[in-house]
């Protein structure tokens, strides 16, 4: 029997297999069963930003294995610290919250937002069309889009979905009962669709007017993927929140939250975790991926990224 034949027989039939069986990746590219090499455009979905075996990630994740490959978060474990400084110190965020998952992210950005809500009397969550959050019942609730939702209901109650890049129905829709808003700068799965200037000018006007959180999803977009650390950075502004992954984890399983001083003391003990976020292992290839970007590579970015505009 193939594995294709034996895939479909045992696996629950969620995903649109390709019909390439890959036996290996090297650099950028992939290798299937019968040598033939394929360019690889998907990149694990945004996952592998420094392609395949690159060497400083293996190394890292070599050398973590030999120590430990997994410690419960209730020690402090040295990978994961380095991580969270290197962040901090990019970003100038406060804190950070490890997951396994950018849709671990989005659910732990949303139970933040509500906690800090509560202080308030505020329990409304913005969101918007056409947006992608990830597959669990949270970033469902923030999603429009029928082909993700369609016979999940009931959702979480209290999110208002409000249409991408509207400004004058964004104010209208905010209000003192706002906790936050909830927005990709560069929507992904919706097409790559980047927000306007006057849409997220809005946004941070009424910020200050209302005082609600601005989450920033930068799970497709973050980690200089348009040139910049955030995508939120080519506008001037900065979130409240941020939830970040793909690519964080050299292709190991990694989000993160990062948050402003207005949610630093928002969680404490007990009251969230997680029991394999920040793994010893996806951290360290965390740190080896950070410093590989910056040896030299976001100056490539930021050249494809012209070299791409201008055709378009």
């Amino acid at each position: 029997m193939q594995i294709f034949e034996i895939e479909k027989e045992i696996f629950f039939q969620t995903y649109k297999r390709l019909g390439v069986y890959i036996k290996r990746g090297e650099g950028v590219y992939l290798i299937d069963s019968d040598g033939k090499k394929y360019l690889d455009l998907i990149s694990g979905i945004g996952v592998n930003a420094l392609g395949y075996g690159n060497e400083s990630v293996k190394k890292a994740i070599f050398e973590q294995v030999e120590k430990f490959i997994h410690l419960s978060n209730l020690f402090v474990q040295e990978p994961q610290v380095e991580l969270a400084k290197l962040l901090i110190e990019l970003t100038g965020y406060k804190k950070v919250f490890f997951t396994n998952s950018g849709a671990e992210a989005i659910e732990t950005s949303i139970k933040l937002t509500r906690k800090w809500g509560k202080k308030f009397g505020k329990d409304e969550i913005i969101a918007f069309s056409n947006s992608f959050h990830g597959r669990t019942m949270g970033a469902l609730s923030l999603m429009d889009r029928a082909k993700y939702r369609e016979g999940y209901e009931p959702f979480l109650p209290g999110i208002i979905n409000v249409k991408y890049n509207d400004a004058e129905e964004i104010e209208k829709r905010i209000n003192n009962k706002t906790a936050g808003v909830f927005l990709e700068f560069v929507q992904g799965e919706g097409g790559i669709v980047p927000a306007s200037e006057s849409f997220i000018k809005k946004i941070f006007e009424l910020r200050e007017k209302f005082n609600f959180l601005v989450v920033a999803d930068e799970i497709q977009s973050g980690l200089w993927r348009t040139g910049k650390f955030f995508a939120f950075e080519h506008y001037g502004v900065k979130p409240d929140v941020v939830a970040l992954a793909k690519p964080l984890g050299g292709g190991l399983p990694l989000g993160a939250v990062l948050g402003n001083e207005k949610v630093a003391d928002v969680f404490t003990v007990g009251t969230h975790g997680s029991t394999f976020g920040g793994n010893p292992v996806a951290c360290s290839a965390g740190c080896a991926v950070i410093k590989e970007i910056q040896n030299g590579i976001i100056e490539n970015v930021k050249s494809m990224c012209d070299y791409f505009k201008k055709r378009t």
